[in-house]
């Protein structure tokens, strides 16, 4: 019998569908995220530092201007040790007392004057020095006038020492108007740094702002890329659509109509998935936080005059950063899930092609035996359901006592198991059942056979559907064909191996057996 069809013969004609490369672009924006995170924090890191360093520049600009009052001590003490004298009537000890506040003042200001002149430029240094030399020489006038008050102060000389008092005070005065000076100063040099500071804090904020619009962009390129995947899916599923009743009509043309509807069966199992698949991407592209992004954007537009202030003094301002980082995080996230679901269909629509492709050319070529590890495509398997699992919450326990490699024909094995697995989910999914679990073991059975268990605790099989299970019809679902567990047992065979059931009733759940060898019969042989 041929296997041609008109179907066959007009693909011969069409040429491929190109791989489209839209999946480039989520590691575009991967790589672009990350870039952004670490420049993000790298900005942080800037700000933070340039804070500290202005708090710690402020804090030391005050603590000398508090030292430089403690020149006023010595001013002060001078003048009152030129008062005291005469009450004490004892002009050496003033004097001792004066000289020693002198030195006092003599080792401090030269600690002061250099530990200021280390701390500004050359231009504010020279004018600095000039502030420092005047407050000495007036301080030194002042402590000369004190010592010829001394000297002068015996009885026999009382006006001459008066005098030289009204001298004292009248240095005092001028000393404080040095001191004033001092202190406007070292003001003014406080006033230039912090606008120094006031401008690297602004260009950080600009920075910052650059990094607000790349974030901007990279979540208007994943609102852009979450389209174009819909409508890639939809063309998807319209293709699969078309390719399934290609396979109808080609099988009927054969004359294999059990075997078409056995491998349309198999079909419609990965077809839920890819749909259930879809489904999934396009609820996350709904319900993306990226309609937040206009609401940044309207408030960045409002605040454009002065987005410097806004983003660093107004309380909404200081959120968005953080926000927009947030927002980024949450964006990344859907775009892990969406891939993972892209990879997810990637892998069931090969799996359909495979089927399709073995079924076309079923009745002249023989399978083709591979290398592969059981544990392998019971994973694959599981994985086609996994979804539907997770919807149903059907807890799913792996009890992989060996892990053989076996030499055998994968898809046909992938067929059977992802028709167990589909069915032991219909067990489970029904209101009497209350635990939901599906056991999946493998393991050896001797030296030749490997052994893959399905034990669901679903609804069960009564003994009247046991002894019809595997005919070809039959079948205990509203919406089924009976078609699956006859192609399985078919298939099993055909490698060499079985398909069995075991149920103890109706609410007791079912185990289903595939046995095969190791190796194809040809091989045993």
């Amino acid at each position: 019998m041929s296997n041609s069809s008109p179907s066959s013969a007009s693909g011969k004609s069409r040429k491929p569908r190109q791989r489209h490369q839209w999946h480039l672009l989520y590691y575009a924006l991967a790589a672009f995220n990350l870039l952004t995170v670490g420049f993000t924090l790298w900005l942080n890191h800037q700000m933070q530092g340039a804070f500290a360093r202005s708090v710690e520049v402020s804090s030391a600009w005050e603590r000398r201007l508090r030292d430089y009052g403690d020149f006023i001590n010595t001013v002060q003490a001078v003048q009152a040790r030129c008062n005291n004298v005469f009450i004490s009537r004892d002009p050496d000890r003033q004097r001792d007392e004066v000289r020693l506040a002198y030195n006092g003042f003599v080792t401090r200001l030269r600690a002061k004057r250099g530990e200021a002149l280390m701390a500004v430029e050359n231009v504010e240094s020279r004018k600095l020095l000039d502030e420092f030399d005047k407050l000495r020489g007036a301080v030194d006038s002042m402590v000369e006038t004190a010592e010829e008050l001394f000297s002068r102060f015996p009885t026999d000389k009382p006006d001459e020492a008066a005098r030289r008092l009204v001298s004292v005070n009248r240095d005092y005065a001028g000393i404080m108007t040095v001191l004033t000076d001092l202190r406007l100063r070292v003001s003014g040099i406080q006033a230039r740094i912090f606008d120094r500071q006031m401008e690297e804090f602004a260009r950080l904020q600009r920075m910052e702002f650059v990094v607000a619009v790349l974030v901007l962009l990279m979540l208007g390129s994943s609102v852009f890329y979450g389209g174009r995947i819909t409508q890639r899916m939809n063309a998807d599923a319209e293709a699969l659509d078309r390719a399934q009743h290609e396979l109808v009509d080609t099988a009927r043309r054969a004359g294999m109509a059990e075997i078409a509807t056995g491998a349309l069966h198999n079909v419609g199992n990965v077809l839920n998935s890819v749909n259930v698949s879809a489904s999934l991407v396009a609820e996350s592209v709904r319900k993306s936080k990226v309609a937040n992004v206009e609401r940044v954007a309207k408030m960045l537009s409002d605040n454009e005059a002065r987005l410097g202030e806004f983003l660093t003094t107004d309380p909404k301002g200081m959120q968005v950063p953080a926000f927009l980082r947030t927002l980024s995080t949450h964006l990344q996230d859907e775009q892990a899930r969406s891939l993972k679901e892209l990879d997810s269909l990637a892998q069931s629509l090969e799996h359909v092609k495979t089927i399709i492709a073995m079924q076309q050319n079923y009745a002249k070529v023989t399978g083709i035996h591979e290398a592969m590890s059981v544990v392998d495509v019971v994973e694959d398997a599981l994985r086609l359901n996994a979804i539907s699992f997770t919807r149903h919450e059907i807890r799913v326990r792996r009890e992989f006592l060996d892990r053989p490699t076996a030499t055998l024909e994968r898809h046909k094995i992938m067929q059977i198991l992802v028709n167990l697995l589909t069915n032991a989910k219909h067990a489970l999914d029904k209101p009497e059942v209350k635990d939901k679990t599906l056991t999946v073991r493998v393991a050896l059975n001797g030296h030749e056979f490997i052994r893959i268990s399905v034990v669901d605790t679903g609804s069960g099989i009564t003994p009247e559907s046991m002894a019809r299970l595997f005919q070809h019809g039959f079948t205990t679902k509203p919406q089924g064909h009976g078609f699956g567990l006859h192609h399985g047992s078919l298939a099993a065979k055909e490698m060499g191996g079985s398909l069995t059931a075991q149920s103890d009733g109706e609410g007791k759940g079912a185990t289903f057996t595939l046995e095969i060898p190791i190796l194809p019969p040809e091989e045993r042989e």
